[in-house]
């Protein structure tokens, strides 16, 4: 579960701002009022029973009818984590000084500092707050300490959007793993969670940390709330930052009556040409697609249902959205299942974009895409 400074700008904020403004302009109105368990019931005449994934779901799209049609959905939950560190500004810190250096990390944000608790990190005293920002379309945790073996102030913080809806609990739950495998020293006193299975660990800065696997984790390219930040980074100021990879994803639902194949093994969904044929067509189907590549594929049995999957990498008709770090690129995964019995065949596309940051690619890893066929296969009922 994975929100800097120079002059007056807040770039986390702005940042933050941005993706959101992006996010809406690109979308229909958000529904609210329907759930997408409704929506397919009614359109596709499916049940589908999905896990609270945190998401707003963005109603983009349908065609046809309840026997054979589309319905494309975008989901959009929005995180960043932030962890800075610079030189040791107070020989100790305590409750009053976070209460009065919260507001200076974003000058001009109206921070509120609602609470202020006292916690561990890496076996150092620390605090830690919820601020509510003048604006209202994300809140922020904060966590502050001194680390007196690297001579270094830290500074963390996460950022939510509410305004898509972004659980609260998510954010919880991320932030306190991450602070809990912490290490700003070496010999740090930290904790294991068997469920973090990638490890963030820089020589170069000299922090080390688990998290979760939809992370990208990298060199913040915005300021470092430090006053003596002069735009050097290194083990004694800088900053980290980190987001969710599929923090907006397109969801392209196919249904349709079960078309009459021969009973040949090549057929059936252990020879699955017929598959690969049906799934290749269907992300190309997708509105913002230009070509699909397919890649991997397999059939598996989820909770009793056999499901073809078809991974693979996407050329978007245009960016999702502007700016240097988006790009035309994204991957996807296409999940097939039929119900023989009602003859009846389901294709959800699942298509989740690339972005780079100074250039290098930030690709999606294939998990995210694994979670949600068996989400989805374990919670459709024909």
């Amino acid at each position: 579960m994975f929100k800097g400074l120079i002059a007056a700008i807040n770039f986390p904020v702005l940042l933050a701002l941005m993706m959101a403004t992006n996010v809406v302009a690109q979308q229909p109105e958000v529904r609210t009022d329907t759930a997408l368990e409704s929506i397919l019931a009614d359109r596709a005449n499916l049940a589908i029973d999905l896990p609270d994934l945190g998401y707003t779901w963005n109603d983009s799209g349908f065609t046809g009818s309840t026997d054979s049609g589309t319905f494309s959905a975008s989901v959009t939950k929005v995180i960043y984590y932030f962890l800075h560190w610079g030189p040791i500004e107070v020989p100790e810190v305590t409750e009053d000084y976070v209460r009065d250096r919260i507001p200076k990390i974003w000058p001009g944000e109206g921070l509120q500092v609602l609470s202020v608790n006292d916690t561990i990190v890496a076996g150092h005293p620390a605090y830690f707050a919820e601020v509510l920002p003048q604006r209202d379309f994300y809140r922020a945790f904060f966590l502050i300490w001194n680390c007196p073996e690297s001579g270094r102030q830290f500074i963390a913080d996460m950022n939510y959007n509410v305004r898509f809806h972004t659980p609260r609990a998510e954010l919880e739950a991320e932030f306190a793993t991450t602070y809990h495998t912490l290490a700003c020293h070496s010999g740090a006193e930290t904790k294991e969670f068997p469920d973090l299975v990638k490890r963030f660990d820089s020589h170069r800065f000299g922090i080390s940390f688990d998290h979760p696997l939809h992370w990208f984790v990298f060199e913040n390219p915005y300021g470092v709330p430090h006053p003596e930040y002069r735009g050097m980074r290194n083990k004694e100021i800088g900053s980290l930052l980190a987001n969710l990879q599929d923090m907006t994803t397109d969801i392209f639902f196919k249904w349709e009556t079960l078309p009459e194949e021969p009973a040949d093994d090549t057929q059936t969904m252990g020879g699955a040409i017929a598959h690969y044929r049906a799934a290749i067509n269907c992300a190309n189907a997708m509105d913002q697609v230009e070509s699909f590549k397919y890649g991997d594929a397999e059939t598996v049995t989820i909770d009793g249902r056999k499901v073809f999957k078809l991974f693979g990498d996407v050329e978007r008709k245009t960016p999702p959205n502007p700016g240097p770090d988006f790009v035309s690129r994204a991957r996807a995964m296409v999940v097939l299942m039929e119900d023989q019995q009602n003859k009846r065949r389901l294709q959800v596309v699942i298509l989740i974009d690339e972005y780079e940051v100074d250039g290098n690619p930030r690709k999606p890893v294939r998990d995210i895409f694994d979670r949600w066929a068996i989400a989805l296969a374990e919670g459709i009922v024909f």
